[in-house]
């Protein structure tokens, strides 16, 4: 009997270092062309990030971490920089923490690719039902996108069952948010814990877009990549102000919009260098108000996007990415409303930039709306919102296409006067088994 206790007493050490393993590492550009930031958790403190240039000769250089948050359900949250990096120059990093395996990987800096630059573009993804996450894997696998981009809401939701879908959620995305810069902004879900979790496991990109850009923070900021600069906004101060004021990171409304303007102003004056400006957020121009299914469906406001569309359309960005309505919408270039009167109509949809199959837009007046947002969760897609262009009359003659399947999309910036989008379905909402074939497809041209 008590070579029996021995026996298991060992194995549930064994057990128990076993568990002890770093996790959730993503990556994400600092606002530096020369240096990669990278989050992980880890259960311990001491921790380093070693990293070297693919190839014979190199010498290899170490980072230290910053454990910057402690939750007993996550572990560790720590931040690091890979700095004095070449461009276009793959490199391979190890993490390491004590009494932990060391793991590894690779990723390469500012890549220059045959084509241009590619980055996939997604929003509301979750856990269950996550039907995009196999072909993201792959895509990654493939070196199919450069980039990630998630417009808020993450996993559904991050705290829920004692922060274990958080955990599940990061860990499975690891295979391509390790390999190349994962970017974010908040949604709603984010709101249910005051984007405590939201703001602690992406605290990399506070410490560092967040810092280089001036807003000091990860849910709202901007970085150039490339040809673009990008744009992250938050939407959801205006529903959920309490939450945001609770957070790590609390701002007031006019805040933002304050330092967007400053943002914008100056990458507007930089267009010679970097040409295309893109925006990123959860909620888009027609969002404002949504039926409240407590009270008759009368609108209730979830956000206020028309300051954002004033500085949009003033300093002339061309593309806004968003999600939040779970399908797949194009609309045309146009101005949304300037008010605040529920379900209003754009102030203008400029329909003569477009070409007679709809797939070219040339030298648009006014910002082009994409929503993505059905890579998959347990909400699953709208299936019949796709009808709302006549159903809904604020909607009326403003979209190009709508599918209301499952997907996610990728941009390619192919020079510094053209940029190509296409849609990939992964299986439509009625359930069928999940395929990828390109259902839409963008040209934006501005002849500078």
């Amino acid at each position: 009997m008590t070579r029996l206790v021995a026996l298991s007493a060992t194995l549930l050490v064994l057990c128990a270092s076993a568990a002890l393993a770093v996790e959730q590492v993503h990556l994400a550009v600092t606002g530096h062309t020369n240096e990669m930031g990278v989050d992980f958790v880890s259960q311990n403190l001491a921790c380093n990030v070693t990293y070297v240039k693919v190839g014979p000769g190199s010498t290899p250089s170490t980072s230290p971490t910053y454990p910057g948050y402690y939750s007993a359900e996550i572990g560790y949250l720590h931040q690091s920089v890979m700095t004095l990096l070449d461009l276009n120059t793959k490199y391979q990093y190890n993490v390491t923490c004590l009494n932990e395996p060391t793991v590894t990987f690779e990723f390469t800096n500012q890549p220059v690719r045959e084509g241009g630059m590619k980055v996939a573009f997604l929003a509301d993804f979750g856990l269950e039902n996550d039907v995009s996450m196999k072909f993201l894997v792959e895509g990654a696998q493939k070196n199919e996108f450069d980039m990630v981009i998630l417009g808020g809401d993450f996993a559904y939701n991050l705290p829920t069952n004692h922060s274990q879908v958080g955990n599940d959620f990061m860990n499975a995305m690891q295979p391509f948010t390790s390999t190349r810069p994962f970017m974010t902004a908040p949604g709603n879900h984010e709101a249910h814990d005051n984007f405590t979790q939201y703001c602690h496991r992406f605290q990399g990109i506070a410490e560092h877009a967040g810092e280089t850009s001036g807003s000091h923070s990860n849910l709202f900021y901007s970085w150039d990549s490339g040809l673009v600069h990008y744009v992250a906004i938050d939407t959801e101060v205006y529903s959920f102000f309490n939450e945001t004021q609770a957070s790590p990171y609390p701002f007031l409304p006019q805040e933002q919009l304050d330092w967007l303007e400053s943002d914008l102003k100056k990458a507007q004056a930089n267009r010679a260098q970097v040409p295309w400006i893109i925006m990123v957020g959860h909620k888009g121009w027609y969002m404002n108000f949504e039926p409240d299914q407590h009270h008759d469906l009368k609108p209730k406001m979830v956000t206020n996007f028309t300051g954002f569309d004033a500085l949009a359309d003033k300093y002339k960005v061309d593309l806004y990415f968003t999600g939040h309505v779970h399908l797949y919408q194009r609309f045309y270039p146009l101005l949304g409303p300037a008010s605040m009167t529920p379900y209003e109509r754009p102030q203008v949809i400029d329909k003569d930039a477009v070409s007679a199959d709809g797939h070219i837009y040339t030298n648009p007046k006014h910002m082009t709306t994409i929503v993505a947002g059905s890579p998959g969760d347990q909400e699953i897609t709208v299936v019949g919102m796709c009808a709302g262009d006549t159903v809904l009359e604020h909607l009326e003659g403003t979209l190009a296409k709508c599918e209301d399947n499952y997907g996610y999309g990728t941009m390619t910036i192919k020079n510094a006067t053209h940029l190509y989008w296409e849609w990939q379905e992964h299986g439509p909402g009625n359930g069928t088994l999940p395929h990828k074939a390109v259902t839409d497809y963008l040209w934006l041209i501005r002849e500078r």
